[in-house]
């Protein structure tokens, strides 16, 4: 894995899951069950040239809901509150 980008992993904005779980957001940001192409999207829109890849997250090794890798611009916690953000208001809309 290059030094340069981040890996997204949707757990990390699931609001059902726990902090010991895996998810990396505040849960009044958080959404549930967020998607691959919904984090794709809004990372998209934020312009970290976004890749899909199908991975299973470590903790969740039996379910392959694949993983987004991104551009690193900036910090991690940042970037994952602005992509939650961004999913909330795409599913408002």
């Amino acid at each position: 894995m290059p030094r340069d980008k981040y890996i997204l992993w949707p757990v990390y904005f699931d609001k059902r899951r726990s902090r010991g779980d895996g998810r990396r957001v505040a849960k009044d940001i958080a959404v549930p069950n967020a998607s691959i192409e919904e984090i794709m999207k809004a990372a998209k829109k934020m312009g970290l040239n976004p890749q899909k890849e199908d991975k299973a997250y470590p903790g969740r090794w039996w379910k392959k809901e694949g993983r987004v890798i991104v551009d690193k611009i900036g910090k991690k916690t940042k970037i994952l509150r602005d992509i939650a953000t961004e999913i909330a208001k795409n599913r408002e809309t």
